[in-house]
């Protein structure tokens, strides 16, 4: 996978999906953020590809925990 990447976005529809497969959740706001642990450090993206690292680097910090080629797709 390489960086940035397009992240799949809520659409609005008619009509929810039924089944016991779907789960829903109340949207409160945030930030969507991409976060990438590489061999070298870690990387936060934006919705829109913009390397916002240096605004979370509280997360950063605590993601070079996780092993190098973990991605996360999340809300900030």
């Amino acid at each position: 996978m390489e960086w940035p990447v397009e992240v799949a976005l809520a659409r609005p529809v008619l009509q929810l999906p039924a089944g016991p497969s779907w789960a829903y959740e109340i949207k409160v706001d945030g930030h969507r953020t991409v976060l990438w642990r590489t061999e070298d450090g870690v990387q936060l993206q934006s919705r829109t590809g913009r390397d916002v690292t240096a605004l979370w680097m509280d997360l950063a910090v605590a993601a070079m925990r996780l092993p190098s080629g973990v991605v996360l797709d999340g809300v900030v």
